[in-house]
């Protein structure tokens, strides 16, 4: 017997099924990520898909079947047209859904989660035009951001080992344990601790920066070029050791023009 049930969404990705039809991947409010059915959507007279093809958050009537969850309505109750303003945010909306999507499993209710993804499109909407460095920095900050949610938060304060308080320039970098460790530590067992690389002050208060601070506060920070490499490369070393999936592309290149 099908169930319809109404539930508010945000479309992180899509791709073609039989002949013409389209599968959708939807995180939810209430019900997590969710992936439905829309028929016909690829058709050239479909009424659901172009409500579904633009980045805004709608409203899903959904057919819940014994095998497929289908959509039956769909309304746009809020759009993000500033993400198309230019290339360069429309790519960083683009990757940031696509992270969400691989980092998320099906039917794991996560309201703080959703309240961030829409909190960045709303950012993002608002947000000048970005160059290619800036928006490569958002792109990992959202990483570092949806890495903490998932529940693999990052130790930047700390000393994985011992718990104290790191000192500047007294520390190394660990991506595949999840954080900084202090040079007494590392002494003390370099066998453990042999693959920790050198991470310089400014590029963990940098980590800090891009992990607690909101959104609109990314936009602030001057970037040097060799600290954003560093960082890049910490982040990015973050979330082959963490995340659930590996994505196809760097953060960095994800934004590159």
């Amino acid at each position: 017997m099908s169930i319809l049930y109404h539930t508010t969404g945000i479309v992180l990705s899509k791709r073609d099924w039989r002949e013409s039809d389209r599968v959708y991947s939807v995180l939810t409010q209430e019900h997590g990520k969710i992936e439905m059915v829309a028929r016909g959507a690829r058709k050239p007279l479909a009424k659901l898909s172009p409500h579904l093809e633009f980045c805004a958050e709608v409203e899903l009537l959904i057919v819940h079947g014994r095998v497929h969850e289908t959509v039956a309505g769909v309304e746009r109750k809020r759009s993000f047209v500033g993400l198309y303003d230019s290339l360069t945010k429309s790519l960083v909306a683009h990757h940031v859904l696509q992270l969400v999507d691989l980092g998320t499993h099906e039917r794991e209710v996560d309201r703080f989660l959703y309240e961030e993804v829409k909190n960045f499109l709303i950012f993002l909407h608002k947000a000048p035009d970005l160059t290619s460095e800036r928006a490569a920095f958002v792109l990992s900050a959202f990483a570092l951001k949806l890495l903490s949610l998932l529940g693999y938060r990052p130790e930047l304060n700390f000393c994985l080992q011992c718990l104290n308080q790191i000192k500047p320039g007294e520390f190394h970098w660990h991506a595949l344990k999840g954080g900084v460790v202090c040079r007494a530590c590392i002494e003390a067992d370099k066998e453990q601790w042999f693959s920790a690389r050198l991470l310089s002050d400014d590029v963990l208060k940098l980590m800090r920066f891009a992990l607690s601070e909101r959104f609109a506060d990314l936009l602030r920070p001057r970037l040097s070029g060799e600290i954003l490499d560093q960082y890049h490369e910490a982040v990015e070393a973050l979330l082959v050791a963490h995340f659930p999936t590996i994505p196809a592309t760097t953060l960095r290149v994800a934004c590159n023009l």
